[in-house]
Parts: C-alpha cells; structure tokens; sequence
C-alpha cells in the first residue's frame, strides 16, 4: 500500500524539470510522449479508484473499459502535466485510505473486466502499482537515455 500511496510524488519527482519539448518526446519510437503518459496513469488511477469501490458496493460488477489509445488523443492530454499530477494526490489519499480500512473479505470482492475476466479487489491494488511504477520506468528510461 505504501507503492501506491508514493506514486504521485515519484510521478512528479521523474518528470520534475523537464520542459516542453522534452514533455512532448514519445518515450520510445511510437510511443505515447512523457505528457501523454502522465495524463494516461491519471485516467488509469481514476478509474481504478473507481473500480474499487464499484467492486466494494456491487455484488461482481461488470466494469467499463475504454479506450486508452484515444483518450491519450484527447485535446486534456495536451495540458501541463501539472494538472493530472496535482489530481492523483488526493486520488491516492483517497484510494489508500480507503484499502487501509478493508477487512480480508472485502480484499477478495470480485469484478469482471469484460476483457480480461474476473479479479478481485487485491489483484487490482497488485496491478495498478505495477502500472505506476511500470510508466515511472518509461520515464526514468527516457530521462537515462537522453542525458535529461
């Protein structure tokens, strides 16, 4: 709990200093850019904030996926990464305030994503601290890369 509960600020921390051209430098060859990337785990985390409590409140939701790539295309992936920064604070606060209070039950409350099945509320935390943690990498990759 305590990787998810640090993402927001090693997020800030990997793209502090980095100006506007290098915001806008895909991390690899056909990839999404640094700003792009900060936007996306922002969508992510929100909907995965989301998704907990759907799973908490609904006896096995179904879950509403969406389309990553083109929401990466929408005219608020273009704003300062400031933005979604400055959101997935209390979006963590609250997330992991919320896990902190679970009981081994509710750990196990089930939802299904219509792609890739059944998980529960345990496996979620597990993924979505990979994926900050994956996308800080991309970053950090980039920054090691281009001398930045």
């Amino acid at each position: 709990m305590q990787a998810l509960a640090a993402q927001p600020a090693t997020l800030a921390q990997v793209v502090a200093g980095l100006n506007e051209a290098q915001l806008d430098t895909p991390y690899r060859e056909g990839g999404w850019t640094v700003r792009q990337v900060v936007h996306h785990v922002a969508d992510s985390h929100l909907n995965a904030y989301m998704r907990t409590k759907l799973a908490l409140t609904e006896p096995c939701p179904v879950i509403k996926p969406y389309d990553e790539t083109r929401w990466a295309e929408l005219p608020d992936s273009r704003l300062p990464v400031q933005v979604s920064l400055e959101l997935l604070t209390p979006v963590h606060q609250r997330w992991v305030h919320l896990l902190a209070g679970l009981d081994e039950q509710a750990w196990q409350r089930p939802y299904v994503h219509p792609a890739d099945g059944p998980r529960t509320v345990e496996q979620l935390l597990t993924l979505y601290v990979w994926h900050g943690a994956h996308h800080t990498a991309q970053i950090t990759a980039l920054r090691e890369r281009r001398g930045w």
